[in-house]
């Protein structure tokens, strides 16, 4: 007996499937690299604002810091050109001289012996007090200050220590220069005050 077998060949079906897919139109393409790269764009635009952002803020600081600095000293030294002692007139005028440059400190320097004598025997006691001041115009290396000043004037002769003290309020103008290291005062002007 013999077996044969039959070997059946098929052949494959191939369907042929109908897309209903068009290529993808430029619209797409562009929109495909459009989108990453307007993305890209805008992280480099936000990278380079916070990096410009942060070298002015360091600059803002530095200048708010020298605006802090000039008002602390212009606040010291127009209370100490507006305070002196009658018992301390030596002591006082070299404490103006000390915060004082150019033709004011030369004035203040160049105060006679007949002056001190008087200053010493009106017998007052002024204290300057800056109230209110602030920082108008600055620069490297100059500065212009406004400020609020109460001054009082006690009377120190001995005789009248029940006495009530005088106190004034005036309003200055001051300019200030950097020497050195140090800011002086150039000139204190007293400011009038409008009333109308």
């Amino acid at each position: 007996m013999s077996t044969t077998v039959e070997r059946r060949t098929e052949t494959p079906v191939v369907e042929l499937v109908e897309t209903t897919e068009e290529p993808r139109s430029t619209r797409d393409r562009v929109l495909a690299w459009a989108l990453p790269l307007v993305a890209l764009c805008v992280l480099a635009a936000g990278l380079f604002a916070w990096w410009r952002a942060s070298g002015h803020d360091q600059e803002m600081v530095d200048e708010a810091a020298r605006r802090d600095r000039v008002l602390i000293v212009a606040t010291s030294h127009i209370e100490t050109l507006n305070s002196l002692d009658h018992r301390k007139v030596d002591e006082g005028l070299k404490g103006w001289a000390a915060v004082t440059t150019g033709t004011l400190h030369d004035q203040l320097t160049s105060v006679s012996e007949e002056d001190r004598k008087v200053l010493a025997e009106q017998k007052k006691i002024s204290t300057g007090s800056v109230m209110d001041a602030a920082v108008t115009e600055l620069d490297e290396d100059s500065a212009t200050v406004i400020a609020a000043v109460e001054i009082t004037v006690r009377d120190g002769s001995g005789s009248g220590e029940d006495a009530e003290p005088t106190v004034k309020r005036n309003r200055f103008a001051a300019d200030l220069v950097k020497v050195g290291d140090d800011w002086h005062l150039e000139s204190l002007e007293q400011v009038a005050v409008n009333m109308s």
